[in-house]
């Protein structure tokens, strides 16, 4: 297969991911559209990087001598199809960053790329994530449970700044088929048009490194909103997501704390560094001033519940030393802000 004409390019990190890596590619065979697929692998230490490049020699491999984090192993393969594409329309090529932990529905990928060609309007698209897990009979033998709960039906903002996965941990009665228009796409699976993410990046960097992991997708989908750009949600298209610490839909101030203190150490670090971070690159002095009477009573509630969580401590900690840094890529981005006000406040409406 000639890779500079396929117009799917389907990225994967690899880190430790035995437990999924099988049932991953069961699934992406069911799929009918050519893909040129690109596996990255930080260090894993289970043999899954060589677990793929045995049994999946058609797939691009990378391997890198460290974690370099979700962000980095991303932006590594998004150039290699980027560059793969130098002479073709990258309005009609397309980057899927996809997780490990996810199983596709047959038709899954084409049903995403046949919309993204019927609406060369839309920037990115995500389709109906619903949530599964794996149940064990014995050490040796698991299966999937696959569920009708949504995982994530696209991203949104709370008032008070807040990002969370549409619909998640409802029940999917199809009642969110009828919006879809989201204010970005969640980062387990999400499409995004190759030329917007080429005018998107920065220093070629479509997913901010210095995040790591975890917020770069919603990072992503404020600098493409300030860009003009849009994000769909496509509910034809399906998928399940094997979601380690399942979000929740609008949750309230007490069950996000709480939720906040079931997170494993390091993700609570990354997770409170990165969102002042993201807020800090991302915020401007209206979409401050439509959230105020809901950001600074919950951050500040935030803050109060840190003092007995160390990870948020240093977390808080870690953001405040970088705030210069990410104040310097601020100035750029907003340089580029071509979307006025009005018409990204619709995404700040929950009073939650």
């Amino acid at each position: 297969m000639d890779q500079t004409q396929t117009q799917i390019a389907l990225n994967v990190v690899v880190w430790n991911s035995m437990a999924y890596l099988p049932v991953f590619f069961e699934t992406l065979e069911t799929q009918t559209l050519p893909l040129r697929i690109t596996a990255i692998d930080n260090a894993s230490s289970d043999g899954s990087g060589s677990w793929v490049a045995s049994n999946y020699p058609h797939v691009g491999m990378l391997r890198n001598m460290r974690n370099y984090g979700f962000a980095r192993a991303h932006n590594q393969a998004i150039l290699l199809a980027l560059a793969s594409w130098q002479e073709s329309d990258l309005s009609h090529r397309y980057i899927l960053v996809c997780n490990l932990d996810i199983e596709f529905e047959v038709g899954c990928i084409q049903k995403l790329f046949e919309y993204m060609e019927a609406h060369p309007e839309v920037d990115g698209c995500t389709p109906k994530l619903l949530r599964a897990h794996l149940q064990y009979s014995d050490i040796d033998n698991k299966m999937t449970i696959r569920t009708n709960v949504l995982d994530a039906t696209g991203l949104s903002l709370s008032r008070a700044l807040r990002a969370f996965d549409r619909g998640a941990g409802e029940e999917d009665r199809g009642q969110y088929d009828l919006s879809p228009e989201v204010f970005g796409c969640t980062g387990a699976l999400a499409m995004y048009r190759a030329s917007s993410v080429q005018r998107a990046s920065r220093d070629q960097q479509f997913f901010d490194e210095d995040l790591f992991a975890y917020k770069e997708d919603v990072d992503v989908a404020w600098r493409m909103r300030h860009l003009g750009m849009r994000f769909a949600y496509v509910p034809g298209a399906k998928a399940w997501h094997h979601r380690r610490a399942p979000a929740q839909n609008k949750p309230n101030w007490f069950q996000a704390w709480n939720r906040r203190r079931s997170k494993p150490a390091f993700v609570n670090y990354l997770s409170t560094r990165n969102h002042w971070w993201v807020l800090a690159k991302n915020l401007t002095g209206k979409e401050f001033a439509h959230g105020f009477f809901w950001f600074v009573p919950y951050e500040v509630a935030k803050v109060i519940g840190s003092l007995i969580s160390w990870s948020a401590l240093r977390g808080y900690a870690a953001s405040l030393a970088g705030l210069p840094k990410a104040w310097r890529k601020r100035k750029i981005l907003m340089k580029d802000l071509a979307e006025p006000y009005c018409n990204l406040s619709v995404w700040f409406t929950s009073g939650r």
